[in-house]
């Protein structure tokens, strides 16, 4: 994380301690609409959502104020019933635990709200008040899975390490199901040698890495829920003296660590999932809401008003400098 991002987190945060009503994300003190943006924990592509999403609101002339949980939903709660005592017009939320989205609605009451990160089930999204910006996961797996299938043509048989983000996240839910989905309508064989919530961490999942190694076990493939855990396997395979391009190592996020272990021919793949772009249609929609807006007039809104999804794209070697 940037010394920048860093500092724009923690004055952002002792700004909605203090109860400050006009300090910004961009530092300037702005009028009419007051967002309150809460991650449920920091990781690099959170931070990098809340830093677009503070540029857009700067430019848009909106207060956008930050907030960073521990993780947990019930101080998520205390967070949303707190930014609503002090007059938010909209809360921006990546919920830590999408089974608790009725809770934080209720502590939202009559105030709109833009999930973004993880989705909750789409029967608690409401056209109008209950939103949700991100991308299709389901997508990112598909390219992930076709990668492989496409460099291991010629293998009638896989041995397949996943790794996967935190338990009861959407994105690890769609990303992991859309993985095993189109490996097994392959014809081809395919072997889960590991699978493991590594919770998107670096740490975790290089220990489990580690773990499978001592195994012994042939890896043909790591399909990873993001970057950081990609990067992860990089670090266990440098680590044992392996060569991490012996076998196809995949992320998601196209982060700039995963990008540069791309150039340097260590990782095989990710999808860029724009984090600008959603940082900057979280404050469109978000904005949209507050205004009464139909949601379908912001870019990349599907028809149903419910969802704005930013496209993924895959990122090999031949296009990675297309993602710096």
């Amino acid at each position: 994380m940037k010394k920048t991002a860093v500092f724009l987190i923690l004055a952002m945060i002792a700004c909605f301690l203090a109860g400050c009503k006009g300090g910004s994300a961009g530092g300037e003190s702005h009028g009419e609409i007051r967002a309150l943006m809460i991650l449920s924990s920091a990781d690099t592509f959170r931070e990098m959502i809340a830093q677009e999403a503070a540029n857009a609101a700067n430019e848009q002339g909106i207060q956008l104020d930050l907030l960073v949980g521990d993780g947990t939903s019930d101080t998520q709660v205390k967070h949303i019933e707190e930014g609503v005592a002090q007059g938010y017009d909209v809360i921006l939320c990546n919920p830590a635990d999408t089974a608790m989205a009725l809770q934080l609605e209720i502590a939202a009451g009559d105030v709109p709200m833009v999930y973004f990160n993880s989705c909750p089930d789409e029967k608690l999204l409401e056209k109008g008040k209950y939103v949700y910006v991100g991308s299709n996961e389901q997508d990112a797996g598909t390219f992930q899975a076709e990668y492989v299938l496409d460099k291991l043509a010629s293998k009638e048989e896989l041995n397949v390490m996943i790794l996967e983000g935190e338990r009861g996240h959407s994105a690890t839910y769609g990303r992991t199901k859309a993985v095993k989905n189109v490996l097994n309508a392959s014809g081809k064989k395919i072997n889960y040698i590991f699978m493991d919530y590594a919770d998107w961490s670096v740490e975790k999942a290089k220990n489990m890495f580690d773990i499978v190694l001592k195994t012994g076990r042939t890896v043909d493939c790591v399909l990873s829920n993001n970057d950081d855990m990609a990067l992860g396997v990089i670090e266990s395979c440098k680590e044992h003296d392996i060569d991490p391009s012996s076998l196809l190592i995949l992320g998601v996020d196209a982060t700039e660590g995963g990008c540069q272990a791309i150039e340097n021919k260590e990782m095989s793949f990710t999808v860029c999932q724009s984090a600008p772009g959603q940082g900057r249609a979280c404050v469109n929609a978000a904005k949209a809401l507050v205004n009464g807006q139909d949601l379908t007039e912001v870019e990349y809104a599907m028809d149903n008003g419910l969802y704005v999804y930013v496209p993924f794209e895959p990122v090999t070697a031949e296009n990675v400098a297309n993602y710096k």
